[in-house]
């Protein structure tokens, strides 16, 4: 699946909601910001008993759904908090915004089934922002 496409499916599941594409927008940065963070998220999800639910977004299929408490288990509720924080909303609102993006934001940053290196990370994660930009939030 190609990032736009991907992307398309990010930008559908927010429905122009200006906070819930702000987190999406963090999350990107976070994961594309060249500190092996993806691997590490993977790494997370596979300690705490969910790696094949990430393996599913990676992969090439259908992206098996995550729950906002399995989001909290696998990023921690300080991490959640903080992004909460960046956007102005509360972390069980940020935890359910993150159990619906999350998958699309891994699926789009991994086309063709790989994590790829991380300047392959950062220009997808540049591709996807220029997008949420283009587009239209409502307030």
């Amino acid at each position: 699946m190609s990032t736009l496409t991907s992307t398309s499916k990010i930008l559908d599941n927010i429905s122009g909601n200006k906070e819930h594409q702000s987190l999406a927008v963090e999350a990107v940065r976070i994961l594309t910001g060249g500190q092996g963070e993806l691997n590490s998220l993977t790494q997370s999800f596979e300690r705490n008993g969910l790696g094949h639910i990430i393996s599913s977004w990676i992969g090439n299929g259908a992206n098996a759904p995550i729950s906002a408490d399995q989001v909290k288990t696998v990023l921690g509720s300080g991490r959640i908090a903080e992004l909460a924080r960046k956007v102005g909303i509360s972390p069980d609102l940020a935890g359910q915004y993150l159990s619906t993006t999350l998958p699309h934001v891994v699926d789009a940053l991994t086309p063709g089934g790989k994590v790829g290196e991380a300047g392959d990370l950062m220009s997808r994660g540049r591709e996807i922002i220029a997008a949420f930009a283009s587009s239209k939030p409502r307030a």
